[in-house]
This record gives structure tokens, sequence and C-alpha cells, in this order.
């Protein structure tokens, strides 16, 4: 920090107290922020429709919390549940749904509790909940998981008629949630098949389920109904005997059915006859299929090489000179935990939160950070690289691209389905986050890899550049008209994810040296804007 200049420079001891007052007014700053630490139950709360239920969360280390501001969030629609500030409780913003069913202990308070109560717990508080705190110089926020359950009425077992030689039994069960499994024994305890099974909710959210089996004769003793829900590993049976002279009035179907099977044996034997009859042509033209075949399977494999080269040399023409892009990190778009080098081309993972705004651009559940370069036609290829203590086995990092809107705040889906596009180092393992994720089996696992971006084909592909080996292919993305960034993640202490910006021009052995270091711990994101507010 430079201190201006008068006409004539003034004392030392001036000078030396006014550097060392801003000393300790910056390392308070840091050490307020760093306190301010949010921590939830770490596993899903389980809670019955109709009870309360209290939400944990607290701050770490204990701090007073009754001059924070203090919100509730539901993840899925990103509303308020419940908002505090300064010791008044807010409810210009709280969700509907929630309305007089919310308070915020306000008994925990000093101790740094943020536990929220919720009364009368119904189907639709089923979900995660963001604890979130913040002051003027810090923010942060912690996941809660609720499972909401309820256990429905015992079955109601009622007879639907006669049909397919057999009587219709139907069952029936409300009052569940989620919605539960429906299955059919009989006496001995076997599973039986339902021919139908429907289900619908009520006004409240509660799951109704019915099914259907077909009894015939052959079933023997009672048969059973059950409604199992497995989040509660609870389940409802109910029983039902079916007396023989009910099977009697089934039987003018057993006419109907030996007729069928008479008609059909005749069937059969004309058929064999004529099958006899051309047995001879038979055979010819059995022979000449035969041949048909192998010549098709012949030009088939042609096609299929045929298919590989054109692959191939598609992704090739990619990493042509002329499509090879310079790629820097976007500091405004990096986690909390994330520092860059000072020229933007490489970063590491830190435990120790930097003192950074929460923009809008910033990722803050996920430890992500963003190309600066958008793309949205075109060709475009970069090269990154893995260096660090890689010997341990329980790193993992991931790179790829992602659309420019991709969802920052929250749970992220890193998966095509929520606009990324990338494959993933995990426990010494490499795999592409497909849905679900596919592991590829690479030995060894490639360190340098070329991303390749194909805005027209709308091709995203992965290239060990090493060997000029093609690694994993998204076809068909769904870019939806957007622009394209780089997208990268990293969550583990010892290693750096490099860009290469000045790329060799053939695919060629590793490079030697190593990418710039980042800057050290506690020194703030280079390129971001210093210490500011929500």
């Amino acid at each position: 920090m430079g201190l201006p200049w008068g006409c004539s420079r003034p004392s030392l001891t001036g000078h030396a107290r006014g550097l060392l007052t801003s000393l300790v007014t910056l390392l308070l700053l840091r050490l307020g922020s760093a306190q301010l630490r949010v921590v939830g139950p770490g596993q899903p709360l389980s809670a019955t429709v109709g009870q309360d239920v209290v939400l944990p969360c607290h701050l770490s280390p204990q701090r007073d919390a009754r001059t924070l501001d203090v919100r509730w969030i539901r993840d899925d629609s990103s509303e308020t549940v419940h908002h505090y500030r300064n010791g008044e409780d807010l409810y210009g913003e709280q969700m509907g749904a929630y309305a007089g069913r919310t308070e915020l202990a306000r008994d925990g308070l000093s101790a740094g509790s943020l536990d929220l109560r919720i009364t009368r717990v119904r189907p639709s508080d089923d979900g995660h909940y963001f604890c979130t705190v913040k002051d003027v110089n810090a923010y942060h926020e912690a996941i809660v998981e609720l499972e909401v359950s309820a256990t429905g009425a015992d079955p109601h077992l009622s007879l639907g008629g006669y049909e397919a030689g057999g009587v219709r039994v139907l069952c029936r069960s409300a009052g569940w949630y989620p919605l539960p499994q429906l299955l059919w024994r009989d006496a001995r305890g076997q599973h039986l098949p339902s021919v139908s099974q429907t289900h619908s909710q009520d006004q409240e959210g509660l799951f109704e389920i019915e099914g259907a089996i077909i009894v015939t004769g052959s079933v023997e003793g009672p048969l059973s109904c059950v409604v199992r829900s497995s989040r509660l590993q609870q389940e409802r049976e109910s029983s039902l005997h079916i007396a023989a002279p009910f099977f009697h009035n089934a039987q003018p179907w057993m006419v109907a059915l030996a007729l069928v099977l008479v008609l059909l044996a005749v069937s059969i034997g004309l058929g064999v006859y004529l099958f006899r009859k051309k047995a001879a042509q038979s055979r010819e033209l059995v022979k000449k299929d035969a041949e048909q075949e192998e010549q098709a399977a012949e030009i088939k494999e042609k096609d299929v090489k045929l298919a590989e080269l054109a692959a191939e040399l598609a992704w090739r023409r990619c990493i042509l000179p002329q499509n090879r892009v310079e790629m820097t990190l976007d500091p405004d778009t990096a986690h909390p935990q994330l520092v860059l080098s000072q020229d933007k081309s490489s970063v590491r993972w830190e435990s120790e939160w930097q003192q950074v705004p929460n923009s809008p651009e910033r990722f803050i559940s996920q430890c992500c950070v963003l190309g600066r370069e958008e793309f949205k036609e075109g060709k475009h290829c970069w090269e990154v690289e893995l260096e660090g203590e890689l010997e341990n086995d329980l790193w993992w990092a991931g790179l790829g691209v992602a659309r420019a809107s991709v969802k920052r705040k929250g749970l992220l889906n890193i998966s095509p389905e929520g606009g990324i596009w990338a494959v993933q180092y995990n426990e010494g393992q490499l795999k592409s986050l497909t849905s679900p994720p596919t592991p590829l089996s690479l030995s060894p696992v490639p360190m340098r890899i070329w991303v390749c971006l194909d805005c027209t084909q709308q091709q995203v592909s992965f290239i060990n550049a090493n060997n000029g080996v093609e690694i994993f292919t998204f076809t068909a993305a769904s870019f939806n008209g957007e622009s394209i960034r780089p997208w990268f993640l990293l969550g583990t202490q010892g290693i750096q994810l490099c860009l290469r910006g000045n790329a060799p021009q053939t695919l060629s052995p590793a490079l030697e040296g190593s990418c710039p270091s980042p800057p050290t711990p506690g020194s703030p994101l280079l390129g971001a804007p210093g210490v500011g507010q929500e």
C-alpha cells in the first residue's frame, strides 16, 4: 500500500504509525472473514409429515451470530424460507408455503447456533436447504438435506370381475410419501406379476397407489398385497383368500383356449408339410444368404474402418495451428478456494478461502473456474496439463467446457444436462462426466490433454497430448446457441492445472519445465477486486 507524499516528506514516526494502523486493520478484517464458516449436519435429516423438524446449522468456530444476516434458502427454487438480520425476523421475501411455519432458535444465536424449526412438515418440504450467513466482510453457506416421509393406510383389496380365465383382484392404499412399491405375494411368499399399476397425488402431495393382478385356480392359499416404503423401511400388508367356486365361472375360457390350441396344432402341421415340400429350395436360398451375409460383413468392416479414419482426421484437423488458442483463466468466476497465477495460466486449490467479492459470476458451492475466452462458432483447441503430487491416489480435478450461463450457486449438475461437457480425474483414474459417468480405461492416465471444441458440429473432444490418441468425444452437444467457455474443477491440495499457451506445432512428448506457480497462500486472488460486500 503506497502513502501519498506532500510538498515535504513526513516524519519517520508519523509514517510508521500510519503503516502499522493499516496493517492491524487489514489483519482484523482477514481474521473476521476466516472465522465466518458455516457447518451443516453432513448427512440427511428425516422427518414425518405433520410433525416438527429442526434443521441444524452453526458457525465454526463458535461466534455470536445475533448481529449477522442469516438466511435459509430452498435450493430448487432459490427462494427464501426464513430471513433474520440484526435481531429481527424479516418476512417480506418468505415463500408462501412456509408462512407461519418457521422459527429461528433465538436462544442459541449467541453461541453461533443457526437452527431453523419447521412446524407441521409437508411433503413439499422434502429437498435441499442452504443455511447462509454474511456480514460486511464475508459470506459462507452450508447445505442441509431434509427427507420427508409418510406411512399410508393398510392396503384395501377388492374383486374386479372375471378376466383372462381368472379373477381380477385390485389393491389400493393412500397416504404415502415418497411413492411406495406395490407387490403381490402368494402363500409361499413368492412374488406374482401385476397386470397394471397406477398412482396419483392428492392436494397435500401424498401418494395413492393402485395395482391389479389376475388370479387363476393355480394360486393356492391366501393372496397378499404389500405396499412398502423404501425410505422408511416399512410396509403394510393385507391378504385375501378366493374360494374355489369363484373359478368355476371362468371355465368357459378354458374351452376357448382348447379350441385355439387345436387350431394352432393344425397350422403347425400344415406348415411342416409346406416346409418339407420346399426343402431343396430352402437349402439353396440359405446357401446364397450365407454368401451375401459374408459379403455384407466385409463391406460393414470396411465402412467401420473408414468411419474411424474419418473421425480421427476430423479431430486432427481440429488441433491444426490455426485452431489453437491461448487460454487465460477468469478470476471473477473462481471459487474462493482457488488461487490463480499472476499470468492467469494456472490454478491451484487452497484450504483457506480468499477474500474476494461474492459476485453473481463467481462459483460458490463447487471449486470451479471458467476461462476468460468465449466461443460461439468455429473450431478451437487448447492444451491443459496437471502437475504436482500426482502419486497421491486421492487427488481429483476436471476440465472441459460449459455454457456461459452455467449455474454458479448451489448444487451443480456436472453433466451435459447441466450445461457441462468434461472429463474428470478421480483417485488415479479418468472418466467422462456423462449421465451417469463413464470410466475410461487408460494406462497410463495422461497428464496432458488437448480440449477440442467444434461449435459448428457441436462436439467436444479430449485428445492425449502425449501420443495423439482420442480419449473421449461428446457428440450432438446441446449448446442451444449460447457462448461456450473453458471450464476447470480442482479440489485437492498439492496439484495444479496449467494452461499451455505456446503449444507445439505437432503432437510431441511432454514439454520440459513446469507451469507458472500461483501466489502463496494468504495473498489475494490476482486480477480480482479487493475485499468487498455482497
